[in-house]
């Protein structure tokens, strides 16, 4: 392929991406339910097991849906432009670690310095 066809069908292999992704999220999420509803059928230990579990496959499921999001959001800007403003891209990605590693990855890629960091507003609790 010449890079001009392989320009044409990054949107649309970028949007069959997204809805894949939002699949397997969906698969995820059935799977999380089911153990959740395992763990109400037990006691103790194997209960607690159980339950942390199901949050790391409620982190997965998150996790599934951000990248879509992001794999989404390229398609569109490469529907509607040559190129891509990652800034615009990854300001939708709702997780902010995944963002921020997607950012890494973008401008070391690019070669582009990234923006000076304002801070995120995040806050994470233990």
């Amino acid at each position: 392929m010449r890079p001009a066809q392989v320009a044409a069908l990054a949107p649309p292999v970028l949007a069959a991406l997204a809805a894949e992704l939002d699949h397997a999220g969906e698969l995820c999420a059935r799977l999380e339910d089911l153990v959740t509803r395992l763990a109400a059928a037990v006691e103790g230990e194997p209960r607690a097991l159980a339950l942390s579990e199901a949050q790391t496959l409620d982190v997965l499921t998150q996790h599934l849906a951000a990248l879509s999001v992001f794999t989404r959001g390229l398609s569109g800007e490469l529907t509607s432009a040559r190129t891509v403003d990652p800034d615009v891209v990854l300001a939708q990605v709702p997780l902010s670690d995944l963002a921020g590693r997607l950012r890494a990855c973008l401008y070391s890629a690019t070669l582009i310095p990234p923006p000076k960091d304002n801070g995120s507003g995040d806050l994470d609790l233990f």
